[in-house]
């Protein structure tokens, strides 16, 4: 897809899968190292494959390769200064992508940061953990990785803008704004009214009800989703069918009121100690059942349950298998293709070459020369500060996974088409909080701020009218995006083949948790069992505890930016080429990209990561630290023994100070002591800005309200309140990189019910009065 484009890859390890993704998609990745290369560790093998590399002395030296480039990404890795903007004043079409922990400017742009200290400026720490314990971090550093996908839209956004314009441009992409995201939708409670999310491992607290979604099982553990409505009261009751036929409940308990037993706990006519003693039949059940079982199960029966894989078990899935995930090179099995594409599969990359394997055999290729040329005609009104203007979009997905994606389409500039139906509501309109604690579906924060900048219609698909206007739609569109269960939107004549009658360069992409295809392809689940399913709960907690997981819906926050770089590649590929296609992606495989150094060390040294609290190999002290107050902490990161040392003297421990790394490993536990017990009387914003001053990485553990007030997170214009139909103003979560040449910010929150009708199928698809009132005579439009 990207095959005329060629990108400079500057960065260290933190930025590396950035240029992976690109490298997948087609573009000519070439690795820039320092003289001796870069450590040839599991992220080298894992992230740059099929790149090219040449090691660079000097900025002169980098200049004659930036002559020839589109793409830069850097992150300050280099031991000389890069001059980004000499770069683009010589190359006047190319994109540079600069990757910090803050932000190139505002009062923490010069700040030392780490994996932990990010999480723990996020939001994203202060929800993750047992609450009686410190909040805890995933064990495989996640922060820079989310950084890299991010970079990689990012210079993917930026060369559509290009396309438009004939210019490149500069992108500043803050690492903590991109790790906020993962924090969706707690990180937005504080300006909605709402009591902060407390942090509960294995389970969601509901008021004074801890709802366990985590069960020991005989060989592991197990998700068992335990909740209540109109959609999963159903899944529960033939979960609860299960458990009665096993014996582990009466008649009584199955024939419970399941749809509306929420409802029921707040008029008293059940009790919160009833659904724990429920709770405790389930883990009484879930003790002799295998993760296998649990499964098979789950899926013959489309119940809301799953395994806690750990990384043996995801390298060892079927599913996985029978999709042909894996890439088989010299003995080890390597994420592979993120996505399926129809038109331009995705192919094996090489292994990740040898420092400096290609000097001299980086010579400009005519033949793509003239493919870069190919220009988009933006239509005529189109504003040409939006990268993305005169891009139609129709979403048919729900939830978060793919609305996240087209979220960021929209606020580029695309025109995006939101189809909803009151009939089935999005999880979004009824759960994950709602201002000042009102439970309706206007109301709700998550809908505000995943579907910014978005049109919305409201159909009920049932109707065959209705699936007449969305055929309509698609003939209109230049991308289809669905989340239906697979085979769905087929049965409805509504599937690709279907579609391309009415458009046949059409692009579109289903996005489920487990693709479209491969015996696990009917999962029934949300972004918290493919969090499970992908082995990131498992890595989650301490170690002599079960698995906590990540907050939420983990993978519901890293499958976005890997589908965005999907539908971009794809975009840039029909506008040279006139070709659609269709794109299968998998939330579980876009996901598991994140931990391929585990996948890769565990099959190289049998070495299996899991939880293991805040321990770090190479940094100690390392962890998350008590401060005055009330559930308030500060991650402290010791990167070296120059910190150490600063922070033994700020400790008033200058007898410690001497202590290398070895040393300090071998007292891990003793000089963790010794720092909580100094924090404990601390004030964390305080201490963070003290630690900071004296050159030591930390951060105070920020929950909503911290984010909130954070002045970086303010300059960077994180929150954005925009305007909204009923609540007249809502709070809306940026995008974490800033375009030197696009407007940046949204301009409208997500919008009510049916909102856009008129200016939908009136402006847009033509209809007129007549036609429309068919449809609602039909009982089409709701």
């Amino acid at each position: 897809m990207l095959g005329p484009y060629r990108v400079l890859d500057l960065t260290d390890e933190r930025g590396w899968l950035a240029g992976f993704l690109l490298a997948q998609l087609g573009a000519d990745v070439v690795l820039v190292e320092p003289p001796g290369g870069r450590p040839r560790g599991h992220r080298h093998r894992a992230y740059n494959r099929g790149k090219r590399s040449v090691v660079v002395a000097d900025e002169e030296a980098l200049a004659a390769l930036g002559a020839d480039a589109d793409i830069v990404l850097h992150n300050d890795g280099l031991p000389f200064e890069v001059d980004l903007d000499g770069l683009r004043s010589a190359n006047e079409g190319l994109i540079t992508v600069h990757v910090t922990p803050w932000g190139e400017t505002g009062p923490k742009a010069d700040w030392r940061a780490t994996d932990l200290t990010l999480f723990a400026s996020s939001g994203q720490l202060s929800v993750t953990g047992d609450s009686d314990r410190p909040p805890v971090r995933i064990s495989v550093p996640q922060a820079w990785l989310h950084a890299a996908c991010q970079a990689a839209v990012a210079a993917l956004v930026a060369l559509e803008h290009r396309a438009r314009t004939g210019a490149g441009q500069h992108v500043d992409l803050s690492t903590q704004q991109a790790v906020c995201e993962t924090a969706l939708s707690a990180i937005l409670y504080a300006p909605a009214g709402l009591e902060e999310v407390a942090r509960e491992a294995g389970g969601v607290r509901v008021g004074s009800l801890l709802l366990r979604t985590i069960y020991p099982c005989k060989d592991g553990h197990v998700v068992i989703t335990v909740s209540f409505g109109p959609m999963i009261g159903p899944m529960f009751r033939r979960f609860m069918a299960w458990v009665h036929e096993e014996g582990f409940c009466d008649r009584a308990t199955l024939e419970k009121n399941w749809v509306d037993f929420a409802l029921q706990l707040q008029t008293g006519e059940e009790t919160v100690e009833e659904i724990e003693r429920v709770m405790d039949c389930i883990a009484e059940f879930a003790k002799t059942k295998t993760k296998a079982e649990i499964q098979e199960r789950g899926l013959r029966d489309s119940l809301l349950v799953c395994p806690v894989n750990d990384l043996q078990d995801v390298l060892d899935s079927p599913q996985l298998a029978d999709r042909r995930f894996w890439d088989e090179l010299d003995g080890a099995r390597y994420p592979g293709r993120f996505v399926v594409a129809s038109a331009t599969p995705l192919t094996v990359l090489a292994a990740a070459p040898d420092v400096d394997q290609h000097a001299g055999d980086l010579a400009p290729d005519p033949s793509v020369e003239a493919l870069r040329a190919a220009q988009m005609t933006v239509p005529e009104g189109s504003r040409s500060d939006r990268p993305l203007a005169g891009l139609h979009v129709v979403d048919l997905s729900w939830v978060a996974a793919a609305p996240l994606a087209t979220k960021i389409l929209a606020h580029w500039g695309a025109t995006v088409i939101r189809v909803e139906s009151q009939n089935r509501p999005c999880l979004l309109r009824g759960a994950l909080g709602h201002r000042d604690d009102v439970p309706e579906q206007e109301n709700a924060i998550a809908w505000h701020s995943t579907n910014a900048n978005k049109y919305t219609v409201a159909l009920d698909l049932a109707k065959q009218e209705a699936r007449d206007v969305v055929r309509d739609l698609a003939a209109w569109a230049d991308v289809v995006t669905e989340s239906f269960t697979p085979g769905t939107m087929a049965a409805w004549g509504l599937g690709y083949d279907d579609l391309r009658v009415v458009n046949p360069d059409l692009i579109m992409l289903s996005s489920c948790v487990m693709g479209q295809t491969g015996p696990y392809r009917d999962f029934a689940g949300f972004g918290n069992m493919a969090a499970s399913v992908a082995g990131f709960f498992d890595i989650t907690g301490w170690p002599d505890r079960g698995p906590a997981g990540p907050y939420l819906a983990y993978t519901d926050y890293c499958a976005p930016r890997f589908t965005v770089c999907a539908l971009l590649a794809a975009v840039d590929h029909h506008r040279r080429t006139g070709e659609g296609q269709y794109l299968d992606l998998s939330q579980m495989e876009s996901a598991v990209h994140l931990l391929a150094p585990a996948l890769l060390e565990l099959q190289e040294t049998g070495r299996k990561r899991t939880r293991r609290g805040n321990e770090d190999d190479h940094l100690v002290p390392h962890g998350v630290y008590p401060t005055f107050g009330d559930d308030q902490w500060i991650a402290i990161a010791v990167e070296d023994d120059e910190q150490w040392r600063s922070l033994a003297v700020e400790m008033r421990r200058a007898d410690l100070g001497d202590l290398d790394l070895d040393s300090r490993r071998a007292r891990r536990s003793e000089l963790d002591d010794i720092v909580g017990r100094w924090t404990s009387g601390q004030n964390g914003p305080g201490l963070t800005y003290r630690l900071q001053a004296h050159g030591v990485a930390a951060h105070h553990v920020q929950n909503s309200g911290g984010c909130i007030d954070d002045p970086q997170l303010a300059h960077r214009n994180h929150f954005q309140w925009l305007p909204h139909r009923l609540v007249r103003r809502a709070v809306v979560d940026g995008v974490p990189y800033r375009l030197s040449a696009a407007h940046n910010g949204f301009e409208w929150a997500g919008p009510t019910y049916g909102e856009h009708l008129s200016e939908v199928l009136g402006d847009l698809l033509g209809y007129d009065a007549d036609r429309i009132a068919e449809l609602a005579i039909a009982e089409a439009l709701e």
